[in-house]
């Protein structure tokens, strides 16, 4: 396991210079805990804590890294970069849906047949390709979620942002109210969105 080579050399590092995880831990800034889970194995060091422990033991990230660790870095910048693409797509063809919508409540009577069937079609165009962006990466995305075990919006961005697992969250109202309670937000944000397509429907029908 990467896990356990790097926290075996982490470990032996250390006690080669003779502190303590207490002491090495308040020198790279993080919990003793952290350091602890690091020298068995459960957790790998995320990029900035590397570049610390590289620097306290004088020596550079890459001496501290051999090839199988940084491939394992590496395949978490490429997850958290398909994590990001996934809710960009998710966003846009949420968007086009809209559009989408948005069009068909406009009044067209002023275009011709053959003019309303092109819009139609270039709707439908934009929806498939759209459609298909998401679905890509949702395959993608879905794949790293099961394999990192990320079962939540919190873990999602969590994951994203590079906090280590069990590390303390910001206390802000993203974090306390929005993402633990994503799904209801998501559903009361549907139903709003649906309310307001149906009354513009019929507003633009009764005019």
């Amino acid at each position: 396991m990467v896990e356990r080579e790097l926290g075996c050399r982490i470990r032996i590092l250390r006690e080669a210079r003779g502190v303590t995880q207490a002491d090495f831990a308040r020198a790279v800034f993080v919990a003793r805990q952290t350091v602890s889970n690091w020298e068995c194995g459960r957790t790998l060091p995320d990029v900035e804590s590397l570049k610390l422990i590289a620097g306290y033991f004088g020596i550079t990230v890459d001496e501290l890294l051999d090839a199988d660790a940084q491939r394992m870095i590496d395949e978490t910048a490429d997850a958290r970069h398909t994590l990001i693409m996934w809710i960009c797509a998710g966003v846009i063809y949420f968007l086009e849906l809209i559009f989408e919508a948005l069009v068909d409540s406009l009044p067209i009577s002023a275009l011709s047949f053959s003019d309303r069937q092109g819009a139609r079609l270039v709707l439908i165009l934009l929806r498939l390709a759209a459609m298909t962006w998401y679905f890509v990466w949702a395959f993608r995305a879905g794949k790293i979620r099961r394999d990192r075990d990320l079962t939540s919006a919190l873990e999602v961005v969590s994951f994203i942002e590079g906090r280590r697992p069990g590390a303390p969250l910001p206390d802000t109202v993203f974090y306390r109210w929005v993402l633990p309670y994503f799904s209801f937000w998501w559903t009361a944000f549907l139903v709003i969105v649906c309310v307001s397509l149906i009354v513009l429907f019929a507003w633009t029908g009764a005019a």
